[in-house]
């Protein structure tokens, strides 16, 4: 394996970070997880904006120049010879006397998720006290990242696909790693931003999607307890997409099964990606 380190590509063994980086010492640091397709990364552009735009939010932001990120996720994409892959851009503030930052990229092999999880769709338990309204924290993707490893974590131990995080009001943010939508008499509502959630890409893409294709959209708070009152529930991130949610703590939403909107959005958005991979090889 290859990865990007600092301006140059280097074997996996060589790729060392100063144990004095206030990524490692802090969580210093921020991370973009992109996909790419055929040899492209999708939404590669908006995933360096909202990078840069939260490195200046923690002060680092003039040391960086999205020409090189953008660079360095392509050469590292091609140093591994990949076509379809995770890609992951990491960077923080370098060491403690700011003067440069590190960059890194890491590419993986990744053709998509089980396709039985988007024929049954994945199950989730709701977890408090990782998410708090407001907490400007929530909306930067940051390499201090417990705050969604621990909820994931116990989710799965106890045999579900995700956690989905309440706030201190009761209010659905997101999941650990996904954001949330949710159906409901025509009506596509996913929590505000100021519920303590990310901002995700794809929900970005997502909402975009949607109202192209003539559905309303709100951006409402959720209350844990009317997850149950939904028609359709779904899940997206850059990796998985459109992901149904199907049941929650152990109770099916409606009957059980993808919802047919769920089923067309998806459709859509991978309609979406082949229409731009045609239109980029233009």
């Amino acid at each position: 394996m290859k990865i990007y380190l600092n301006g140059s590509i280097v074997d996996k063994g060589k790729a060392k970070v100063s144990i004095f980086d206030s990524g490692f010492l802090h969580g210093d640091g921020l991370f973009e997880t992109m996909r790419a397709y055929s040899g492209a990364i999708f939404l590669l552009d908006r995933h360096l904006d909202r990078l840069i735009s939260a490195a200046h939010v923690l002060e680092f932001g003039s040391m960086i120049v999205k020409a090189d990120l953008e660079r360095a996720c392509m050469e590292t994409l091609n140093a591994n010879g990949l076509i379809n892959a995770r890609v992951r851009l990491t960077v923080t503030r370098g060491e403690e006397d700011g003067s440069e930052p590190t960059v890194i990229v890491v590419a993986t092999p990744f053709d998509g998720y089980d396709k039985q999880l988007y024929e049954n769709g994945m199950s989730a338990i709701t977890l408090s006290g990782f998410r708090c309204s407001g907490n400007i924290t929530s909306t930067i993707k940051s390499n201090s990242y417990l705050s969604s490893i621990m909820p994931r974590r116990k989710a799965m131990a106890r045999g579900y696909d995700e956690a989905i995080l309440v706030n201190e009001r009761g209010n659905i943010a997101e999941g650990s790693f996904t954001n949330i939508f949710c159906l409901r008499e025509g009506g596509l509502y996913t929590p505000p931003v100021s519920d303590g959630l990310l901002p995700g890409i794809t929900r970005g893409f997502v909402i975009e999607l949607a109202k192209q294709a003539g559905y309303e959209v709100i951006q409402r708070s959720i209350h844990a307890s009317d997850l149950f009152k939904m028609e359709e529930v779904f899940l997206t991130n850059s990796m998985m997409e459109i992901m149904p949610l199907t049941k929650v703590n152990g109770s099916n939403i409606d009957d059980g099964r993808p919802g047919t909107i769920t089923i067309k959005l998806a459709q859509l958005y991978k309609q979406s990606v082949l229409d731009w991979l045609a239109e980029s090889k233009n």
